[in-house]
């Protein structure tokens, strides 16, 4: 069964298991990247076999789908912790109050005159989790808790894929070149404390570290300065990767429902959000998993 354009339905016959019984299923999109992960309840200890089996197929399809989760913020700390030690970010500025340190907020709810979340309810530009960072984020774990009944999204596009059919003279263009990747701030609907302003310095094509591929690493579509170049020329080059990686062949879109996790790879995806009536309730959690160094 696909799940094109993130419309799967999960199967209600298929038992949670824990490390102790019964077997996983995964069944692919059928996209360019994706696949739904059946038959595991994310709160039950997850032994070591389970977790290598997820890892692989998270490697191999670049983003995994569960249905139906129940995770308290510990537990979905713990989750990520499979895949990486949780960034632990501090400028993002609304309401944490109650929140583990390694927990984000990402919601447009506003409560006693302070948002209790970042990301609003506009379209959020294309992106990659963390790149301002020195070490951005190999994983993000991503948990549906409040869905609105229409829009909010999440594109993801396949950087691999971007990278190995992009035309021999802008493969030329991109080789070698690095690029200034800032926080974005507004521009990815957060309020930011603006006494802190990482930014880091990264290869425009990075070689993911477990797979040895080559992929875009774009950082945000509004913002990443090329070295080198001059700003005109640096923008058109930025805009033009930008309309390579985003055409429909190499997008996947995930319509979220309340109790979705998905854990996607920054290493070599980008993704974005649509927007939905600002009267809505979006509330979602996040954990980030520092990666590599990007070389």
């Amino acid at each position: 069964m696909s799940m094109s354009a993130g419309k799967a339905r999960g199967s209600a016959a298929a038992a949670p298991i824990t490390a102790l019984d019964g077997e996983l299923t995964i069944v692919p999109s059928g996209g360019t990247l994706g696949a739904e992960v059946r038959g595991v309840d994310l709160s039950a200890p997850l032994e070591e076999p389970i977790v290598s089996r997820l890892r692989a197929a998270w490697l191999e399809h670049l983003l995994l789908l569960f249905r139906g989760q129940k995770l308290s913020d510990e537990q979905l700390v713990g989750l990520a912790r499979h895949f990486g030690e949780p960034h632990i970010v501090t400028f993002f500025d609304y309401n944490r109050a109650g929140l583990l340190p390694e927990i984000e907020v990402i919601s447009n709810i506003v409560a006693e005159g302070r948002a209790a979340g970042g990301g609003g309810a506009g379209e959020l530009v294309w992106h990659t989790d963390m790149a301002m960072f020195e070490y951005p984020a190999s994983a993000t774990v991503l948990f549906g808790e409040e869905i609105p009944p229409a829009g909010g999204n999440t594109r993801f596009s396949n950087m691999y894929a971007a990278y190995e059919i992009l035309s021999q003279p802008l493969k030329n263009r991109v080789e070698g070149r690095r690029a200034l990747f800032d926080k974005g701030g507004g521009k990815l609907g957060y309020s930011v404390n603006s006494t802190e302003n990482p930014c880091a310095v990264h290869p425009v094509v990075r070689t993911h570290p477990e797979t040895g591929r080559k992929a875009l690493f774009l950082g945000r579509r509004d913002s990443g300065l090329i070295q080198g170049l001059r700003a005109e020329e640096a923008s058109l080059l930025r805009e033009q990767l930008w309309e390579h990686a985003t055409k429909p062949e190499f997008v996947w879109e995930h319509q979220w429902r309340a109790g979705d996790v998905l854990i996607w790879d920054n290493r070599c995806l980008s993704h974005s959000r649509g927007a939905f009536a600002s009267n809505a309730r979006r509330v979602l959690r996040r954990v980030t998993a520092k990666g590599e160094k990007p070389v």
